[in-house]
């Protein structure tokens, strides 16, 4: 990249400050990249687009000797998102918003409750290309250095530049304990749901359940991913479902109109 100027880079995630993996992939993006990094005070997991900003943010530097700017912001994945390219680095163009990585997948249904999905939707919002990255739960050392090397490529080949407006990937990277890692597809966000069900214990009432690999679709990012592929699902902040438009406009000429 020599003589052009450096990519700006914002990272968020949902695990907090203090995941290894955030600062493994700022560190990698910090090798041809100028890195900024925003990211909860505390861990955020399941928080979804949730956000804490009319309440106030602290936001304070991260001691140590790091390649990249680091900063910690009482709030959500979407307020890290939210305050950096509004405020803290608005005088910045930022090139492409990372969200994670997660330590935990975020295909299907997953990634409606994800804090790190939220980070890349909220940078959507606003017109930056994003992506959300995650890994399963027991992904291997292997597995990160794919994300690591992924994470790379979509920068130095500025593949953040191919998606649209008002969309971001949601890229996740299969568990090697049970799938040989098998390459990356494109996949569709699956809609199996959980299995959950809650347990009560001291008095309170714990939330547990899991996925159900029977019931996953044909090409769904949930099945693709057990397989052991990575998977990257294009996604858009448009929630419209468009094919129901016609019939939603038939029940008010019939019923609402006066």
């Amino acid at each position: 990249m020599t003589g052009q100027s450096k990519p700006e880079i914002l990272l968020v995630n949902d695990d907090g400050f203090e995941s290894p993996f955030l600062v493994h992939l700022a560190t990698a993006l910090s090798q041809h990249s100028n890195v900024h990094v925003v990211a909860p005070a505390s861990e955020q997991s399941g928080v979804s687009h949730s956000f804490l900003g009319f309440h106030g943010h602290e936001l304070n530097r991260v001691p140590g000797d790091y390649p990249f700017e680091f900063y910690t912001l009482t709030g959500t994945p979407s307020d890290c998102t939210k305050f950096a390219l509004t405020y803290l680095y608005s005088d910045l163009h930022i090139d492409c918003v990372f969200s994670g990585p997660n330590k935990g997948e975020n295909s299907g249904v997953s990634s409606i409750y994800s804090g790190t999905v939220a980070g890349a939707r909220e940078a959507a919002l606003w017109g930056y290309p994003s992506l959300a990255l995650s890994l399963c739960y027991d992904a291997t050392e292997a597995m990160e250095k794919e994300l690591l090397r992924f994470a790379l490529e979509v920068v130095n080949q500025k593949l953040y530049e191919k998606i649209p407006a008002h969309a971001f990937w949601n890229v996740n990277f299969p568990d090697e304990h049970k799938s040989k890692f098998a390459g990356f597809k494109a996949a569709g966000q699956g809609v199996s749901m959980f299995t959950d069900h809650f347990d009560q214990k001291d008095g309170k009432f714990f939330l547990s359940g899991a996925k159900v690999p029977e019931r996953f679709a044909v090409n769904s990012d949930d099945l693709l991913l057990s397989q052991g592929y990575a998977t990257i699902t294009p996604m858009t902040i448009d929630q419209t479902l468009h094919s129901g438009l016609v019939p939603v406009q038939q029940v008010v000429e019939k019923f609402f109109i006066r």
